[in-house]
């Protein structure tokens, strides 16, 4: 379980949730872009929904918790974040190589 501090609150979910919305947060500040989310939250010892509103601004801790595991069944929007996270990140090109690899590749490379 991971402890998300937010605006001056603080919520407990899932460890993959913790690290899924710092990860979104930090694909929508490079947009400069914000969305609004429901996050199952452990509460007590029950569970509830927190919205956070999070964006370029948005200054947001994640940090490991001692609570007890909680089956939040966060999973479908763990997977959603992962493609909206996806989405907006730029593609990545690599350059193709017209020359073969050989042995003596590193003969005209400089080494400090």
């Amino acid at each position: 379980m991971k402890i998300l501090s937010y605006s001056g609150e603080s919520v407990v979910v899932s460890d993959r949730m913790g690290d899924t919305v710092v990860d979104y947060a930090r694909a929508l500040a490079a947009q400069q872009s914000a969305d609004v989310i429901d996050v199952p939250v452990a509460e007590g010892s029950g569970t509830a929904t927190a919205r956070l509103l999070i964006g370029p601004s948005s200054q947001i801790i994640s940090l490991p918790s001692h609570e007890p595991d909680v089956d939040l069944a966060d999973g479908d929007l763990i997977e959603e974040l992962q493609s909206r996270i996806r989405a907006l990140s730029p593609e990545r090109s690599y350059a193709a190589r017209s020359d073969t690899w050989h042995d003596d590749a590193t003969d005209d490379l400089d080494f400090l």
